[in-house]
């Protein structure tokens, strides 16, 4: 006897509020989470744990420098200011889900925005995405560089440690785990992922203790609890912790897995992996911060390789842990890199087949008047048949593959030849990011209600919008501004 599905756990257009969203028609390219009813069921706390994996990637090693620049007590506050963004931007997607019993950033632009909301936001999604990736590769062919070089120093002039050599070594390397076909593929190295970050997180406090044991720490002093930065320097810093808390935790392959897939059990799982991120960001910050003090200018990782080149002549036990915490952070953007590309790779097949769908639109329309009425049964079978077989022709597995395959290449390119990809990454954080997390899923809920009335739930939503806008709008203008002086 097969077990039944839950019905919680799947999309049901008839639930929808309204009957223009009950009656609306998917077609291709609506689908941003590609594999709706995957075959492995995630519990609540696994979903959690991925939200938390999702949210702490490479920029887990900036967090320090926020804290300087905001200090210990504001850089809390910040924190906490920046867990509630997070959480009301999924808890407004969550509420779109409600609303039309789609589980789509395609469809609610359709839905709110039309054709053109429609190609902005994919062509967004495919941009945050890959270039995200793009930065997390450049970072690892450099710490591979740093390794190399540590263990193999007496060979250096002989052996060629070009760090963007070694980031296309390495991308060949991973090529077979990019090509995941769902995230339910990619879910089985989750865990890997967050036991690096466990261990990052220990080896981080390990170090601390064996630094205030040898006295190499000084006393917290009141200056480091308050502003350490100018305007520009602090709102750089709070758009790249903007863009670290929200990475990649309103977007729905992270929760389609889900069993049962409702929306308390999706803002469960949301509520305890964005809390569980903000207390290991808060404490990463906060240690490293104490650790390096007011020398901090730039990521974590070079003040650690600079302490596993000392430590490497006078304590080798703290040298063995440096160097795995180098490979836990190597894992931990290995996986973080596989779910960015997962979405950026899905984001671009789905807008293929939005634009075939589009350019063959006229031929279908001819092609089903052309269908022989005595093909059709009184209730149409037949011509919805024909619909579902144009629906699945538009892109078979095979090229679906090599859109994946191409992405991956030019990912690679992009991250060989560009010098300049942090100020992009900074960039994409600020807007790109800023308008797909948090802009979007308010402005999605303002007009799916628009005929609703005033609430408390709008106020909220108009809130989310402002704050949005008038971030990127002031990213704009600061950096405007920068430029022209």
């Amino acid at each position: 006897m097969t077990k039944k599905e839950d019905p919680s756990s799947d999309t049901d257009p008839e639930k929808a509020e309204d009957e223009e969203y009950r009656n609306f028609k998917e077609e291709p390219g609506d689908d941003d989470g590609e594999n709706r009813n995957p075959e492995k069921r995630n519990s609540i706390l696994l979903t959690g744990l991925f939200v938390t994996k999702a949210m702490i990637g490479s920029g887990i090693l900036n967090v320090p420098l926020i804290f300087k620049t905001f200090g210990i007590f504001f850089g809390l506050i910040a924190s906490c200011f920046l867990n509630c963004i997070t959480f009301l931007a999924i808890y407004f997607l969550l509420r779109c889900k409600d609303i039309t019993q789609r589980y789509s950033y395609a469809i609610y632009s359709k839905l709110t925005m039309g054709l053109v909301g429609t190609i902005t936001c994919k062509i967004c999604i495919i941009i945050r995405s890959f270039t995200l990736c793009c930065v997390l590769l450049k970072i690892l062919g450099k710490i591979i560089r740093t390794l190399l070089l540590i263990f193999f120093n007496e060979y250096k002039d002989r052996l060629f440690l070009n760090s963007e050599f070694l980031l296309i070594v390495f991308s060949l390397l991973i090529t077979p785990m990019m090509l995941q076909k769902d995230i339910s593929g990619i879910s089985k190295f989750t865990f890997l992922g967050i036991y690096s970050i466990l261990f990052l997180f220990v080896a981080l406090f390990i170090l601390f203790i064996f630094k205030i044991t040898q006295n190499e720490i000084k006393p917290l002093e009141t200056q480091m609890l308050y502003t350490n930065g100018d305007f520009f320097r602090k709102f750089k810093c709070f758009g790249s912790y903007l863009n670290a808390y929200l990475f990649q935790v309103n977007f729905f392959p992270i929760y389609l897995p889900l069993h049962p897939r409702s929306t308390k059990n999706m803002l469960k799982a949301t509520l305890f992996g964005t809390l569980l991120s903000s207390v290991i960001y808060i404490s990463f910050g906060i240690v490293g911060f104490i650790i390096y003090r007011y020398d901090i200018n730039d990521t974590l990782l070079s003040y650690l390789g600079d302490d596993l080149i000392r430590y490497l002549k006078t304590n080798k036990l703290i040298a063995t842990l440096l160097i795995v915490f180098e490979f836990a952070f190597i894992a931990n953007t290995t996986i973080s890199t596989m779910l960015n590309f997962f979405i950026g790779k899905s984001g671009l097949i789905n807008f293929v087949k939005f634009i075939l769908k589009y350019k063959n639109k006229n031929n279908t329309k001819q092609e089903l008047k052309d269908i022989p009425l005595t093909e059709l049964d009184e209730k149409g079978v037949a011509l919805k048949n024909n619909e579902n077989v144009e629906k699945e022709s538009l892109l078979s597995e095979g090229q679906k593959t090599l859109i994946t395959l191409f992405a991956y290449i030019i990912v690679i390119f992009v991250g060989y030849a560009s010098e300049s990809i942090i100020t992009v990454d900074n960039f994409n954080g600020s807007t790109v990011n800023n308008y797909l997390s948090v802009m979007l899923p308010a402005l999605f809920f303002i007009i799916l209600t628009r005929n609703k009335g005033f609430s408390f739930e709008r106020l909220l939503a108009f809130f989310l919008f402002l704050f949005s806008l008038s971030l990127i709008t002031s990213f704009l203008l600061i950096n405007f501004t920068n430029i022209l002086g």
